[in-house]
């Protein structure tokens, strides 16, 4: 209007959704002004970085976004301008791509109408924030899908909300990834959890899928126990990226979980849960799993476990009490030792795969072989083994793991006082 321009949303309920949104962002303005007079931060630093985001995605993914036009009026002007950018950078880069433009319109009714899309777009006026991805995503999907890469990159770069910039990240096969390589929001978790990455072990415990995937396993004809261990790796893996975000190797990274191991145990999920449309059934799992988490409050902080027990052994006098009054194992190669006690002990308290155990890593880092130790461990775990005294010496492991696992939480002290009673 101060550059000659005719008002153009006459409509009575198109300035009225126009003076509320000018209203806030004048509020946003002087509160920003009162407290940067005062030396203060603004109570939300992110109400124009992501007002200016959204409306980049609602020009950018036009026509996706006419559901946040309210009105005709203001859907014609936000094509209007669209066509108009368009017209104005018809020539295509070597590349193929037509440039986009990044400056905001210059008809202020065209202006105003893309401001108001992305307030709806945002549900500030709705006050519904928490609905945010929802709405966010499918937009930002599509505008990263027509333009070249360093848009989104450009986008994703922004310092906007948490909640905006989990709507941001991109998706591959089941899991979010944030954009730009080695950028810092690559570690923004995929949801709102009140749970952290340290309570998530690196398989998930079989109580835990009884709970909460049952619908899931009672619709996967032939699963096997081997599939069921990459199930619960990658349900873990899950897990850690919506409570401490990034990508899939990141997450296998905290966990403690070779990337090859989690890279095979990805592949095999994704094919077995694809070709059953059972991914959707997945996420749904997973989530339920989340939400308890999100509502316990005695959470088991497995990252401490993992790092208390990281160079832990069996102390000698607690192994010959736990071997106390059995009968003598032959002496033979597959015989329980007392660094297979250790393996046993340490993937029970963490969760964990005893193939992933520090004294098997430490033994593959120095050249040894770890052949007699995993057929001793395999003696005990082969379930036709079970009985006499390699039944009886189990039982003794898992209640010496369950105190080890009380010690753990209560604190570090505690296996610092030497052994622990195993009557």
């Amino acid at each position: 209007m101060d550059h000659g321009h005719r008002a153009e949303l006459t409509s009575e309920a198109d300035l009225s959704l126009l003076l509320a949104l000018q209203h806030r962002i004048d509020q946003r303005l002087m509160i920003g002004q009162l407290n940067h007079d005062a030396g203060q931060t603004a109570s939300d630093p992110y109400f124009f970085p992501d007002l200016i985001l959204a409306a980049h995605l609602i020009r950018l993914s036009w026509p996706d976004g006419v559901r946040y036009a309210f009105s005709t009026s203001i859907a014609d002007l936000i094509d209007r301008h669209v066509c108009s950018t368009v017209a104005q950078h018809r020539t295509p880069e070597p590349n193929g791509h037509r440039p986009i433009a990044w400056d905001a319109p210059e008809d202020p009714a065209e202006c105003a109408a893309v401001l108001i899309a992305a307030d709806s777009l945002l549900g500030y006026e709705e006050h519904d924030v928490a609905g945010m991805t929802d709405r966010v995503r499918p937009l930002a999907v599509s505008a990263f899908s027509r333009h070249p890469a360093n848009i989104g990159a450009s986008l994703r770069r922004l310092d906007v909300s948490s909640a905006m910039g989990r709507a941001l990240l991109g998706r591959a096969q089941g899991f979010y990834r944030a954009g730009g390589h080695r950028h810092a929001r690559q570690s923004l978790p995929s949801r709102a959890s009140r749970f952290l990455i340290e309570h998530v072990p690196a398989l998930l415990p079989q109580e835990w899928l009884s709970a909460h995937f049952g619908d899931l396993l009672s619709l996967w004809v032939h699963l096997t126990n081997w599939k069921m261990r990459h199930l619960r790796r990658v349900s873990a893996l899950k897990l850690a990226e919506m409570s401490g975000g990034g990508t899939w190797p990141d997450c296998a990274k905290a966990l403690g979980i070779p990337w090859n191991t989690a890279q095979q145990s990805l592949k095999v999920m994704r094919q077995e849960l694809n070709s059953r449309d059972l991914w959707p059934s997945f996420e749904h799992s997973v989530e339920s799993v989340a939400s308890q988490l999100d509502r316990s409050t005695d959470r088991i902080h497995y990252g401490r476990r993992r790092h208390f027990l990281s160079s832990w052994q069996v102390p000698a006098d607690d192994w010959a009490e736990l071997t106390c009054g059995i009968e003598h194992f032959r002496q033979e190669a597959s015989s329980p030792s007392r660094d297979t006690a250790t393996v046993l002990i340490w993937a029970h308290v963490t969760q964990s795969d005893y193939l992933h155990s520090p004294v098997l890593g430490t033994l593959r880092e120095s050249g040894c072989s770890t052949q007699r130790l995993i057929a001793s461990i395999n003696q005990l775990r082969t379930p036709a083994n079970r009985k006499g005294a390699k039944r009886e010496l189990l039982h003794r492991l898992k209640t010496y793991a369950d105190l080890l696992s009380t010690a753990c939480d209560r604190s570090a002290a505690a296996l610092q006082t030497g052994s622990l009673d195993i009557q």
